[in-house]
């Protein structure tokens, strides 16, 4: 079999043209013959041939390894099949096989293209290759490891189908999931060693059940749980359900105390650091500050995207369907966060009933709040695709980053200087508050983003898309590598810079077996080597990193 630069330009070609990739297919068109080839062969070649091809060719490199050189069949390896082989591992196989060349005396080039001397010509080229192969920017990253190998990660347990999981901020053992009949589970996840096999067992520990209850909002029978959350000392945890209802237990899973006053599913719950209050939201921008000791409201809140007060109650029902936002946060012990109309956000204090402070910026609903006790500064996105940077005392943010084209799912504090986001437009972005810039990113293809998730050593950041596939970004090693880059320019001729953004490095992938099978949740525990996962089809899932 043998095909020419010309043809491979044409499946490139009709490859760019099926993902909508226009202005990159009219560029090969102006550059190449493949409109003499579509002429010839556009009746004949079907769809995706170019991912086909590709594909068998994966198949092709995994075959060749089940026959020695003497044309015998190897040993099966039924640990080996049993793992996705994906497209890194080809790469990782050929490359071991068929060492590439390297240019020698003369013939060397004075900036390899994997050095890490200067960091120059390997950011610049990365990055112009991630434009074309989506996930292989972080790809290429993820191979200057000392193995040049993206790693498969193993599942380790399973879980039932589950909405929702979130593990204890101090015990790295121990998880909270909740199921999609009104129970939430309290499970240790323990290390067994039977016959020098490492093996791994989930123990429930409590069963934290809310009553099966209509729903008020939608009328439906199901009461799943929508919302867990522990308090920063790993000895309570709030869960939420559907119809509204809150529930406080303690870490051995004995009720507490029973909070009712929300109608519709809770969306966010946070904690206060001294653990004596948290906030509740649900979907129809409902906003509850409650008393931990006691289980009273201190603070209700119900702000509409209206402005004018409407005593009229169909108005009232169209208004509370426009979400303002889908998170709260504290930025002290008596102080907090919540979405406006607008795009607002509103600061309140316990003791006060009135707003002390009101941020304005974004146009679009609230997606992130997210506050740094250490430089205390107040990270905010939006569904109008920007991060803001909010100072207290100053009702205008002090950044705003510009990238994102679509609703931005996650923002998390790296540091004091960098933040990290993620959007549904497939986009995984670094940005730094002191340059005001983008300083790395990662895209796939532009597949959407539903969940991301910062480790809490925030050396890790975890993925996922909706294909189900989960990526983990090597956040350590981007950051050893940026204060040694120095800052990549491309000079026009009247002196303009376009600063290139490095590549994020992919530091292992997991990825649903089951086709159409997105996911719900992610979480890491404290120590950072699991993560568990909640899919919409298939049951969750304990991942080791």
């Amino acid at each position: 079999m043998s095909i020419t630069s010309e043809e491979l330009n044409y499946l490139i070609w009709r490859y760019c043209q099926e993902m909508g990739h226009e202005v990159s297919a009219l560029a090969l068109q102006d550059e190449t013959r493949v409109l003499e080839f579509d002429e010839k062969y556009k009746e004949h070649i079907p769809l995706g041939t170019l991912v086909n091809l590709v594909q068998r060719g994966i198949l092709y490199t995994e075959s060749d390894l089940l026959v020695d050189s003497k044309g015998d069949v190897s040993s099966l390896d039924e640990h080996h099949l049993s793992e996705n082989f994906n497209l890194v591992q080809a790469l990782q196989v050929d490359k071991e096989k068929f060492p590439e060349i390297s240019s020698e005396g003369r013939f060397a080039l004075q900036h390899n293209f994997g050095s890490d001397d200067s960091g120059k010509y390997d950011a610049s080229a990365s990055y112009r290759a991630g434009q074309e192969t989506g996930v292989a920017t972080s790809t290429t990253g993820a191979n200057n490891s000392l193995d040049g190998f993206v790693k498969t990660l193993k599942e380790i347990a399973k879980l039932n189908k589950i909405v929702s999981s979130t593990w204890n901020p101090l015990d790295a053992s121990i998880l909270a999931y909740g199921e999609r009949d009104s129970v939430a589970k309290l499970a240790k996840i323990i290390e067994t060693d039977p016959e020098r096999e490492t093996h791994w067992e989930v123990t429930v520990i409590a069963e934290l059940r809310h009553p099966f209850a209509l729903s008020a909002s939608s009328g439906k029978t199901t009461n799943q749980v929508t919302c867990l959350a522990w308090s920063h000392d790993g000895n309570s945890i709030v869960t939420g359900v559907e119809n509204g209802e809150l529930r406080l237990w303690n870490k051995v899973g004995a009720l507490q105390n029973v909070l009712n006053f929300h109608r519709t599913p809770i969306v966010s719950i946070k904690w206060n650091k001294d653990g004596t209050h948290f906030i509740s939201m649900d979907v129809e921008n409902v906003t509850i500050l409650w008393s931990v000791l006691s289980g009273t409201v201190m603070q209700h809140f119900e702000l509409k995207e209206s402005s004018s007060h409407s005593t009229n109650a169909e108005d009232s029902n169209s208004n509370s369907e426009d979400s303002l936002g889908v998170d709260v946060e504290w930025v002290d012990d008596d102080k907090f966060v919540i979405p406006g109309p607008k795009g607002a956000i509103f600061v309140y204090q316990i003791t006060e009933k009135a707003p002390i402070g009101k941020l304005i910026g974004h146009h679009g609903s609230i997606s992130v709040l997210n506050f740094n006790n250490v430089n205390k500064l107040l990270l905010s996105a939006s569904d109008d695709g920007t991060l803001r940077i909010w100072h207290g005392g100053n009702g205008n943010s002090q950044n705003c980053f510009y990238g994102h084209s679509q609703s931005i799912i996650s923002a998390s504090w790296v540091s004091d200087d960098r933040v990290i986001s993620c959007s549904m437009d497939g986009s995984v972005r670094l940005w730094s508050l002191r340059d005001n810039m983008l300083l790395a990113l990662s895209i796939m293809d532009g597949i959407p983003i539903f969940v991301g998730r910062l480790s809490q050593d925030k050396e890790k950041y975890a993925v996922a898309y909706m294909d189900g596939q989960v990526n983990i970004y090597d956040l350590k090693k981007l950051g050893s590598k940026l204060p040694n880059l120095k800052q990549q320019s491309m000079f026009s001729s009247n002196c303009s810079s376009i600063t290139i953004p490095q590549p994020i490095p992919l530091y292992a992938s997991y990825q649903s077996s089951q086709d159409n099978n997105y996911v719900f949740d992610l979480s890491w525990n404290r120590t950072g080597d699991k993560i568990s996962i909640a899919y919409s089809l298939d049951e969750g899932s304990i991942v080791a990193i």
